[in-house]
Formats: C-alpha cells, structure tokens, sequence
C-alpha cells in the first residue's frame, strides 16, 4: 500500500495513514493533496533517503490515481506569506495551513507534532 512507502519505519503512523487513505478510497473523505507536497516527499526521498527516481515517479503516480484523493496546484502566495516566515518558519508548512484555511478544509493529516501546535493556534484541525 501507498502509505507503507512513506511511514514504514512508524507502526503507529503507518495504520493511521492507512486508515486515512482506507477513508479516502470508501468515499468518506476527500484527501487533498498540494502539488508543492509531492514536490516536497520527492525531494526528502531523493536527496535524504536516496531512493531511486522511478520508486519516487511511481509512488506519485500512485497518488495521483488513488480513489479520494485529489491534487491541486491552488496555493495563494500572499495567503503562504500571512504565515510565513512568522508564525511558521517552514514554508512548506505555511503552505499547506494557507491550503486549508482558504478552502476551508476539515483539517490537515500531519504527524509532526510541532506543526500540529501550531496550526491549532491558527484554527486548523489536525485530522491524527
């Protein structure tokens, strides 16, 4: 499954991711993922994982074409630079409260614990 690619070496997050994309497949939500992150899993799988570039083609296509899940390239620069550098110093992190805050998403799955702080002060939902 898609999700063992990305959590295996995490028991817990690998079954919460798998019971996300289990959601997302049985229709009951719509996982939406902004192109900058799959820019982003390619760059830490390549450059701090060194696993091959057609693993890495392969598993995007996987998500490309995965029920309930869309992509999308929506991303309002000034809406990142509300967040960005303060209160978020990651821009891909403020890249993705600014996705949720502006479309208005139920919340935003992430097992970075700092992130999840954060964007609860700002009102986004972590959905683990």
């Amino acid at each position: 499954m898609l999700v063992s690619f990305f959590v295996e070496r995490n028991e817990k997050q690998r079954a919460a991711g798998k019971t996300l994309l289990l959601a997302a497949e049985e229709g009951e939500i719509i996982a939406v993922v902004p192109q900058f992150v799959l820019f982003e899993i390619a760059y830490v799988l390549d450059s701090f994982y060194g696993v091959p570039s057609r693993t890495i083609g392969d598993a995007i296509r996987a998500t490309l074409t995965y029920p309930g899940v869309i992509t999308t390239d929506d991303c309002s620069w000034l809406r990142i630079l509300d967040h960005w550098p303060e209160p978020l110093a990651s821009i891909t992190d403020a890249a993705i409260v600014a996705v949720a805050l502006a479309n208005d998403h139920d919340s935003v799955a992430t097992f970075d614990q700092k992130l999840i702080r954060r964007m609860k002060a700002l009102g986004v939902s972590s959905y683990f």
